[in-house]
């Protein structure tokens, strides 16, 4: 053993490995660390009279630090602002995209140009029978506050209320489809223009209809008409005229809006679809909400000056 010894020595000596690799040849525990030198605690006295000694800096995890950048810009909250609603007027349709994965959705809510009142449309679907019901609820604001908390604190949670019109919630039919869309409030905000889209979830919409909610005196007063004799006016004045039955063909209405110049007139536009899907215009009409008497105003496509009353909240990003 101590000729093999001698020899590694001599052998380290001769290819410089230095004399610290020599040595730790005989002794190979030499590079042991301060720690694993350090004698081991043997009874929980030792080990508590150890801790008291480690510094308290040494016991806390220091909190992290983020560096400072010089160029960073704390973002500001969306601000909200009020818009008017029937900007492209009769254009808003119901947003009910996600109407069969929540199965109940609500509208956003539309003020009356007076911030007296708040209306907004409630969605339904029953699994059941593929079918989409829904209803409009009108519900007074609070006074005494501006309008911006007025409309922030107008709750649409609660639809236990009486709604002001219904569709399609009486009954149940297999794939109907009967959606309620706010249109606009006249400008004295005593009336609520809804249309009524009805149909069938599988084979697409049959009718629109024009509803009108009358909000004067009490609440208990308020009442909703629907005139549907709009439909039947335009389909006798094409039966006489042309000799058309729109009842063979796809036909609809679109209601746009209470008229600038007659605060009781509701302009609407009337569209019929050929075999080939080619669209023909039907005229615009105008609907008297007071005698419910119906006018055909043009048999072409014209402009008519729609009033723009109700206002809806929306946040823009900063």
């Amino acid at each position: 053993m101590k000729r093999i010894l001698s020899l590694a020595f001599a052998v380290c000596i001769l290819y410089g490995c230095g004399t610290d690799y020599a040595f730790a040849l005989h002794n190979p525990f030499s590079k042991k660390s301060k720690r694993e030198a350090e004698k081991m605690v043997q009874t929980r006295e030792e080990w508590e009279e150890k801790a008291k000694n480690i510094n308290l800096e040494e016991r806390e995890v220091p909190q992290y630090q983020r560096p400072e950048d010089k160029d960073f810009k704390p973002k500001s909250p969306p601000s909200k602002k009020f818009v008017k609603y029937n900007v492209n007027p009769g254009s808003r349709e119901a947003d009910i995209s996600q109407i069969i994965k929540k199965q109940d959705i609500k509208s956003q809510g539309v003020f009356d140009p007076d911030f007296k009142y708040i209306a907004y449309a409630q969605y339904y679907y029953s699994p059941l029978y593929n079918q989409i019901s829904s209803d409009i609820y009108v519900q007074k604001l609070k006074d005494g506050m501006t309008r911006m908390k007025k409309a922030l604190s107008a709750t649409t949670l609660n639809t236990k209320r009486t709604p002001a019109i219904s569709s399609g919630t009486e009954e149940f039919r297999r794939n109907l489809f009967s959606a309620l869309t706010i249109v606009d409030f006249s400008k004295d905000s005593k009336k609520l223009l809804v249309k009524e889209k009805v149909g069938s979830s599988v084979e697409g919409i049959f009718r629109t209809y024009v509803w009108v909610y009358f909000m004067q005196g009490e609440q208990i007063e308020w009442f909703a008409i629907k005139f549907s004799n709009l439909n039947e006016q335009i389909k006798e004045f094409h039966a006489r005229k042309s000799r058309i039955a729109l009842d063979n063909y796809r036909w609809d209405i679109k209601p746009l809006g209470f008229s600038k110049e007659n605060p009781d007139t509701i302009i609407s536009e009337a569209y019929a679809w050929d075999k080939d899907k080619n669209k023909i215009f039907l005229g615009v009409w105008g609907l008297n909400c007071k005698d419910a008497s119906v006018q055909l105003l043009s048999e072409t496509p014209a402009p008519f000056e729609i009033s723009i009353n109700a206002l809806m909240v929306k946040e823009y990003l900063p």
